[in-house]
């Protein structure tokens, strides 16, 4: 969803600002979408059965995040080989449209998996007597 969107922003960043900021956000969205995919990679070692190399891994992946997009956005930035608003603005855009993509779409699956246990098929009841 996000590559889709960042390419019709890119044509119009071309437009009416030329390749040089245009290349720019498009390193940004690079960027923000590696950054995005490894917060799966975290949230996949941390969710399963916690052991201590899952947890120093997943820790690892978190911290490498970091500093990747530190380094990867800030060496352009402070060497001043392309412009710092259309590359923070790609790297951010990606964040914004996964974040609402995902909450658009989480309602109806939450909504799906409530709907078992609200019609009681399916779901665990415990009574306990006083």
């Amino acid at each position: 969803m996000a590559g889709v969107l960042s390419l019709f922003a890119t044509g119009t960043i071309w437009y009416y600002f030329g390749g040089l900021h245009a290349g720019a956000y498009l390193y940004g969205v690079g960027v923000g979408v590696v950054c995005f995919t490894s917060i799966a990679v975290t949230a996949a070692l941390l969710g399963g059965g916690l052991s201590g190399d899952r947890i120093v891994l997943g820790l690892a992946v978190y911290f490498g995040r970091l500093a990747f997009a530190a380094v990867a956005l800030g060496v352009p930035i402070y060497l001043g080989s392309l412009p710092a608003v259309p590359l923070l603005c790609g790297f951010a855009g990606v964040y914004v449209i996964e974040n609402v993509v995902l909450l658009v779409g989480a309602p109806a699956k939450m909504a799906g998996e409530n709907s078992a246990v609200r019609s009681g098929h399916g779901g665990v009841e415990r009574r306990t007597e006083v």
